[in-house]
């Protein structure tokens, strides 16, 4: 801790020998208390997989997983192939004569995540949380964001960029140089058709606005060059009245982009779109050359070792299965009891703080409360992981297989899975993430908190740390996941989940005008990389400040309470250090603000800080309570 930065920069003050010491690894764009841990799970993960590897006592799913982490390992094998395997996927493309092949082609292509223009999921139903329906929408663009697009030299500079390294992919991959130029010109001229139909990220960051409900017969009428609805109803083996588009301009702009008259560029667009997607399948110098354009993106220096991308290869297609495990044995269970008492009182000083709001009125503060009440909070691992890890099987290279018909083959069955789900029930014991990541989330179409096993560590989380160090980590997180429920976003669902306004007119009035002063405090500050962006960064920006202030208070019941070790590690947990690519690129695209300004910016939000450390107004840490901007 250097005291004599505590008022000018209370972030460096507490992370600076950190940030002069730590090192961003080379297959990294950052290191942060996030990637220190998970490069610590990483590395016991991977000593696992190696201890498996000669044993024979594994569940089924284990052994499954050890198969095919067996295929991934094998470089001689992929190396010896070459980019063969793409040819299962390459044939059935140069296959597609005509816009009528690719709509026959729709539901195998869907069911095996074949890269195509526009598609479909399922998820649950705002206005009905209990039922799953399908949300339609177009395809990521090559860049990572529409406003990349709106600035020529940028565009420019990025364009030549993912050029050069798809050209490289396909040359790779067989095609001559004519064939590169041609299949690269079409393929961003059809991004090109995308662009002024894309939501920005700033735009998708409002996530309730991606709910617009259309009718078959609407749909249909949009949809003349394609039957979409029939394609989609052989999909998902049922009629469908109605669907939710997420971005209704795309659809009203379908049978102009997608015609017979664009066909060459669409299927030109899905040679190049699943040339980088199957890429990492294949031989040792196609997966390095598949990820250049994103660690270019992103400044990251070298591509991940063998070693290290094997085990991910394998482990992302049975993370559940692995993090199960990784839970059951590395978490205890008196830090569980322990973590779970910790999400409880949480709770508890939330309604409390809801209790005593001088803003809400009685009947919204009743409705808020009741959220509250039926808040479901998961802790460590799931009771149950999703039923089609009991469906896989791994052939192998012994049986004539290879990694990219494993991937169809196991993808297919998860799709089809997934979309039996249409029109049922949501399984909400199942969760979105393995127990082996390090993260936390709010759910808010299931009113549901989930902290993974992986994030409960230090600087989080430890029955070794003072109880102020745990309320200014993992409490702090907990109250944080929490405030996503009565975040801009969140706040727009009831208690049991579904979209419904449950404020009081004049309530929710205050609410709004409370999230617009966070825009404005956070937006164009300076990072040392570019302004953030407070429009959208706003909802976590609404959540830190929630989190911190209710972990505060849960701290200060403490009998050992300590304001100084409090402080202390909220500024730690985000402690960062990244390349300029990937900052400058998370400004643009990630509704997470910047570090250091969820560290100081949050703190001098926070009257409790400042008078801790006497905070005057020639103080760099000291905002004026003018600006201060309280909401839960």
């Amino acid at each position: 801790m250097n005291k004599k930065l505590i008022k000018s920069n209370f972030y460096e003050a507490v992370n600076g020998s950190w940030l002069e010491s730590a090192v961003i690894p080379n297959d990294q764009p950052a290191m942060s208390a996030f990637l220190e841990l998970n490069l610590g799970i990483e590395k016991t993960l991977m000593g696992l997989t190696n201890e498996w590897l000669s044993k024979e006592n594994l569940s089924d799913n284990l052994k499954k997983y050890i198969k095919l982490y067996k295929m991934t390992n094998d470089f001689d094998k992929r190396n010896e192939l070459g980019s063969k395997p793409f040819r299962h996927v390459l044939n059935r493309l140069n296959d597609l004569k005509s816009l009528k092949d690719l709509e026959k082609s729709f539901c195998d292509f869907s069911l095996e995540s074949i890269e195509m223009p526009f598609g479909v999921m399922v998820m649950s139903d705002f206005m009905n949380s209990i039922n799953q329906v399908l949300y339609f929408g177009a395809a990521d663009l090559f860049l990572p964001d529409t406003t990349y697009y709106q600035e020529e030299a940028t565009k420019k500079q990025l364009i030549e960029l993912f050029t050069g390294t798809t050209s490289h992919i396909l040359s790779l991959l067989g095609f001559t140089d004519e064939e590169c130029s041609r299949l690269l010109n079409e393929a961003l001229a059809f991004d090109e058709l995308l662009v002024p139909v894309t939501k920005s990220s700033v735009e998708n960051a409002d996530y309730v606005k991606l709910y617009n409900p259309y009718e078959r017969k609407d749909i249909a009428s949009l949809t003349s060059n394609f039957d979409l609805m029939g394609s989609i109803e052989k999909l998902v083996k049922q009629p469908v009245s109605k669907m939710i588009i997420m971005n209704p301009d795309f659809l009203k702009a379908f049978d102009t982009i997608i015609s017979e008259e664009n066909f060459h560029l669409i299927k030109s667009w899905m040679i190049v779109s699943n040339a980088l997607s199957f890429a990492s399948h294949l031989t040792d110098e196609l997966r390095i050359a598949g990820g250049a354009y994103r660690r270019a993106l992103s400044g990251v220096q070298e591509a991940q070792s063998k070693e290290k991308f094997a085990f991910y290869q394998a482990y992302n297609q049975f993370s559940q299965v692995v993090g199960l495990y990784y839970g059951e044995n590395f978490f205890g269970p008196l830090a569980k009891r322990d973590v779970e008492s910790m999400v409880r009182e949480m709770i508890e000083v939330y309604k409390e703080r809801i209790r005593n709001n001088d803003w809400l009125n009685d009947q919204t503060k009743e409705k808020a409360i009741l959220k509250l009440k039926t808040l479901t909070v998961h802790v460590g691992y799931p009771e149950e992981i999703p039923p089609y890890y009991d469906m896989f099987s791994i052939d192998g290279y012994e049986n004539g297989s290879d990694l990219v018909l494993e991937r169809l083959k196991m993808t297919r069955i998860k799709n089809e899975l997934e979309y039996q789900k249409y029109n049922k029930p949501i399984n909400r014991n199942i969760w979105s993430m393995p127990a082996s990541m390090v993260n936390a989330y709010y759910n808010p179409t299931n009113n549901q908190i989930v902290f993974p096993a992986a994030i409960l560590q230090k600087p989080y989380y430890s029955l070794d740390q003072a109880p102020s160090e745990n309320y200014g980590g993992i409490g702090a997180v907990m109250a944080h996941e929490i405030s996503h429920a009565f975040d801009n976003n969140g706040a727009k669902f009831d208690e049991t989940g579904s979209l419904n306004n449950w404020w009081l007119e004049s309530d929710l009035e205050a609410f709004n005008q409370k999230a617009e002063a966070m825009i404005k405090l956070f937006d164009g500050v300076e990072t040392g990389f570019g302004a953030c962006n407070g429009t959208l960064t706003v909802s976590e920006n609404i959540a830190d400040s929630g989190g911190l202030r209710c972990a505060y208070v849960a701290s200060l019941k403490h009998k050992d309470h300590d304001a100084d070790k409090f402080f202390q590690n909220w500024a730690r947990v985000w402690r960062n250090k990244t390349s300029l690519e990937f900052a400058q690129l998370l400004l643009r695209i990630d509704v997470h603000g910047p570090s250091i300004l969820r560290a100081n910016m949050q703190l001098s939000n926070m009257p409790e800080f400042l008078e801790f450390y006497d905070m005057k107004e020639e103080d760099s840490m000291y905002l004026d309570p003018k600006k201060a901007v309280s909401i839960w």
